[in-house]
């Protein structure tokens, strides 16, 4: 499972400077439909073919403006130094520091003017405060969490659907661990299951796998061995099962046919 690229994500301050409402965290903030969001997606692109403009005013770090018809905004890219540990540079490089309107009836209202005010103090110009903070890390954080989650859940009803339909073991290959499900099926019956991961040592992982099958409470799982299916783990392997209706195969086949 790998995540999407993160785009140019709006920060706390630029939020706030548009006045948008906080989506649910099933909504990346580079996704909002805005249209100074829209059009700062762009920007890396424009950078890198040399067409992006720069707010000259502020020269502690580049920045570049964001126009559209009567909106402005200022968007950077952070390089290594600027990121938290833990956050690759492809998944928090851009953002987007404020935003504002354009005055064409005032300079000194216009949003370049006063950023550029807001930012001077006497001979310093600091455009720091316009940088993600804190809050902005931990969205980024908590997005890529749920990210995660669906995905996984995705790949789980995946796996035990296609063991479903052909009654042999289904696999997910990643660069360290496998996922695996094994449905043994008597038809108008319950159903045995069992998820088989390896190489995956974190038993939180482990325990989020088997919540992502739907209609099967956490108690009613249980690690192999165990007289219900005898199966031995392997070396590196962790064996879980349970019993379903086939009430929940056809709900798992259903959502399958979603995707």
């Amino acid at each position: 499972m790998v995540a999407e690229l993160a785009g140019v994500r709006p920060t706390k301050r630029c939020l706030n400077d548009l006045e948008v409402e906080l989506p649910d965290l099933g909504v990346r903030l580079e996704e909002i439909d805005r249209p100074i969001i829209v059009s700062a997606q762009a920007v890396p692109e424009q950078r890198d073919a040399g067409g992006a403009e720069r707010v000259v005013a502020l020269t502690d770090r580049v920045w570049f403006k964001v126009k559209t018809s009567d909106q402005r905004a200022v968007v950077t890219e952070l390089r290594d130094a600027d990121l938290p540990d833990g956050v690759h540079p492809s998944r928090g490089a851009w953002w987007i520091g404020g935003a504002g309107r354009r005055q064409a009836d005032s300079a000194q209202r216009d949003f370049y003017v006063a950023l550029q005010r807001e930012c001077t103090t006497g001979r310093t110009v600091s455009s720091a405060h316009l940088l993600p903070t804190e809050w902005d890390w931990k969205r980024l954080a908590a997005e890529q969490a749920v990210a995660w989650r669906r995905e996984m859940k995705r790949m789980v009803i995946r796996l035990v659907a296609m063991s479903l339909k052909s009654g042999q073991l289904a696999v997910a290959e990643f660069l360290n661990h496998r996922i695996k499900a094994l449905v043994k099926a008597d038809n108008g019956h319950e159903a045995y299951l069992a998820i088989i991961a390896e190489g995956v040592p974190d038993p939180q992982v482990f325990a989020l796998l088997l919540d992502c099958v739907p209609g099967v409470r956490p108690d009613e799982w249980q690690p192999e061995p165990s007289p219900l299916a005898e199966m031995n783990p392997a070396s590196g392997e962790i064996i879980w099962s349970t019993l379903f209706s086939p009430k929940i195969a056809d709900a798992i086949l259903d959502l399958d046919g979603e995707d």
